[in-house]
């Protein structure tokens, strides 16, 4: 069953004004409706992490399908797909929109350059910066990733509040 944000706000407050349990002698713990215990246990979710590469992955190949516009299309399928999630997801989930994003951007950039790999300078070219090229992919889907899952975040909240 999902906490509304109200839920969550009071258990900020209440864990922020509780007693330190170093005086009180009893360790006490928040449980998350997966079961795990502590207090980064809502931090990340794995359900939330698959969904979000699958419906970034669509957006990237999508995106990257398009003729003539190649990377940036595949940038603009991980934006809308991003834009989309923070658009639908009832929690922010900044952390696993980041990760997917990052992961799989960084993935199509390595696969796009092994394409070059048939040719003796793409080979060099490949040993030489491979790594260094999807380090570049990795940080454009992170950032690509937050910016749309921001903008989603935002357009939702505008809509959801009352004049």
């Amino acid at each position: 069953m999902a906490r509304s944000d109200e839920e969550i706000v009071d258990e900020i407050v209440s864990d922020e004004v509780a007693p330190d349990e170093s005086t009180t002698g009893s360790a006490a713990t928040n449980t998350s409706d997966d079961g795990s215990t502590g207090r980064l246990a809502g931090l990340f979710s794995l359900k939330a992490f698959l969904l979000s590469a699958a419906l970034i992955g669509v957006g990237v190949v999508g995106g990257g399908a398009i003729p003539l516009v190649g990377t940036l299309g595949s940038l603009g399928g991980l934006f809308v797909a991003t834009f989309i999630i923070g658009l639908i997801a009832s929690e922010r989930r900044y952390l696993e929109t980041a990760l997917a994003g990052g992961g799989i951007v960084g993935a199509s950039f390595a696969v796009s350059l092994l394409s070059t790999g048939v040719l003796p300078v793409g080979m060099d070219f490949f040993r030489e910066y491979g790594l260094a090229f999807g380090g570049v992919g990795v940080a454009l889907g992170v950032v690509v990733g937050l910016l749309g899952h921001y903008f989603g975040r935002d357009l939702r909240d505008g809509l959801t509040q009352e004049v």
